[in-house]
C-alpha cells in the first residue's frame, strides 16, 4: 500500500496501519501544501479500503483494485478544483514521449479526476447548469475509452493528433468545474451516501475543502456528525485553519510535511523521466500551464519591496491593471504563492525576523493574510486588485509596526 506516496513515510506508516488494523475514522483531513502528496494518499486509501483481498496489496488484480487504479469504480466521487490543465498537459506530453503502459495509467487518472467532477448523482437537479457543457464532456469521456493500458498503443502520429484534440476539448470542459463544492452537490451526496453500496466501502474525496461557503460547510457538518457505517470521507486542503472549527473537530487531521527538493527531484524523475531537473513541482506544473507567468514572476520581489519599504503603490500599477483585467482566480492564487515563497525566502536570510520571536510573528501574520487573501477570492468572489491591495497596505502596516 501507498508504494506511490513519495517523501511521506510518516504518513504511509499511519495510514497502512489504520487499514490493516481496521482503525481508521470515517472523516478525515490530509492537510498540508499543495503538491505535497494529499489527492496520492486520498485516491490509494480509497483503492485499500475497498479492496477485497487481504492486505490490499499494491498490485491487487480484484475488481474493485482494478477500477480504482484508472478511476472508474462507481462508489468514488470527487469534488473540488485543483490543476487539471498543467496535470493532464504534463502526462500526455510523457505518453508521447515514453509511451510506457505507466504513462498511459497517469494520463488516464488525470483525465478521469476532472470527469469525475461530473459524476451525474453530484448534478442531480441541476443538470441545466451542464447544458452547454454536454458536448465536451461527451466527447472526452468517449475519447478516453479508446485508450487502454491492456492494449496496443496507436501509433505515434494518430496518437498525437488524438491527444491534442482531447486536450483541447478538456480546456472547454474545465470552467464548469465549481469554484467550491456548491451546496446543492454536498446535498446529493448526503443521498449518494445513504443509498446501498455495490462494492465494499463508499469514499468521498473534497479537495480544497478550506473554499466550501459556509451553507456547504454547514450541510457537510450535518453528514460528518452522523457518517454511514460504510463512507469514508478525506478532505484535503493546504489551509486547514480556513475550515470550520465544527467540521475540524469531527475529522481526523493527518498532516503532510512540504516536499523536500531533493524528494521533488525524485518525484520528477520517477514519474516523469525528469533527469536533472531543477524546478520543485509548483514550478514544474506551472510550466505546463496555459499562462506564461513571467510577468506575474517578475513584479514578486517588487510587490515585497513596494509594500515593506514604504515605496509608492503607483510602481504596481501595471500589475494591478492586469489583475483588475483578468478575472481568473488561478492566476491570483499563483501570485500568492509565489509571493508566500518570496516571504519565506527572505525570512530565512533576515536575522531580525529568523533569530527574534517578534520577527517570527510578523512573518505568521503576513503568511495568515495572504492565506486570507486566496481564500476570500473563492469563498467569497472576492475582486483580485481588491485583495491586492487590501494585502499590499495589510504588509506595509505591519512591517511600520515592527520597525517602530
Amino acid at each position: 500500500m501507498f508504494e506511490n506516496l513519495i517523501g511521506q513515510d510518516a504518513i504511509k506508516k499511519q495510514l497502512s496501519a489504520g487499514v490493516l488494523q481496521n482503525s481508521l475514522p470515517h472523516s478525515l483531513m490530509f492537510s498540508g501544501e499543495d503538491f505535497s502528496g494529499k489527492m496520492t494518499a486520498a485516491l490509494e486509501l480509497a483503492r485499500s479500503i475497498s479492496c477485497t483481498r487481504e492486505n490490499a496489496p499494491w498490485d491487487c488484480d480484484c475488481r474493485s483494485c482494478r477500477d480504482h487504479r484508472v478511476l472508474i469504480n462507481p462508489d468514488l466521487l470527487l469534488l473540488g478544483r485543483r490543476y487539471f490543465l498543467e496535470e493532464i498537459k504534463a502526462s500526455a506530453e510523457l505518453l508521447k514521449r515514453t509511451r510506457a503502459v505507466f504513462a498511459i495509467y497517469m494520463f488516464l487518472r488525470n483525465v478521469r479526476k476532472l470527469l469525475k467532477r461530473f459524476e451525474p448523482v453530484l448534478w442531480e437537479g441541476q443538470e441545466k447548469k451542464l447544458s452547454k457543457y454536454n458536448g465536451a464532456l461527451t466527447s472526452v469521456t468517449e475519447a478516453l475509452e479508446l485508450l487502454d493500458p491492456e492494449k496496443p498503443l496507436m501509433e505515434e502520429d494518430k496518437l498525437n493528433k488524438y491527444l491534442d484534440e482531447l486536450i483541447g476539448n478538456i480546456r472547454n470542459l474545465i470552467p464548469a468545474v465549481p469554484g467550491a463544492p456548491p451546496i446543492d452537490q454536498i446535498r446529493n451526496i448526503s443521498k449518494w451516501a445513504h443509498r446501498t453500496s455495490s462494492g465494499k466501502a463508499k469514499i468521498v474525496i473534497i479537495e480544497k475543502a478550506e473554499t466550501l461557503l459556509d451553507s456547504a460547510a454547514n450541510s457537510l457538518l450535518k453528514i460528518l456528525e452522523e457518517p454511514p457505517a460504510h463512507v469514508t470521507f478525506i478532505l484535503t486542503t493546504d489551509r486547514k485553519g480556513s475550515i470550520i472549527q465544527t467540521i475540524r473537530s469531527r475529522v481526523r487531521n493527518f498532516e503532510f510535511t512540504p516536499r523536500t527538493s531533493k524528494v521533488s527531484s525524485q518525484i520528477l524523475e520517477k514519474l516523469f523521466r525528469q533527469e536533472s531537473c531543477e524546478m520543485n513541482l509548483f514550478q514544474f506544473f506551472q510550466s505546463w500551464s496555459d499562462t506564461d507567468y513571467s510577468f506575474i514572476s517578475n513584479y514578486i520581489r517588487l510587490f515585497t519591496d513596494t509594500s515593506i519599504n514604504n515605496g509608492s503603490i503607483k510602481e504596481l500599477e501595471e500589475l494591478f491593471q492586469y489583475f483588475d483585467k483578468n478575472k481568473s482566480k488561478e492566476e491570483l492564487k499563483r501570485f500568492l504563492r509565489l509571493l508566500t515563497d518570496e516571504l519565506r525566502l527572505r525570512f530565512k536570510e533576515d536575522p531580525d525576523l529568523y533569530s527574534t520571536v517578534r520577527g517570527q510573528i510578523l512573518v505568521s501574520d503576513l503568511l495568515s493574510d495572504i492565506n486570507r487573501c486566496s481564500s476570500n477570492s473563492v469563498r467569497y468572489n472576492q475582486s483580485s486588485l481588491f485583495l491586492m491591495e487590501s494585502l499590499f497596505y495589510n504588509m506595509r502596516e505591519k512591517y511600520e509596526a515592527f520597525n517602530k
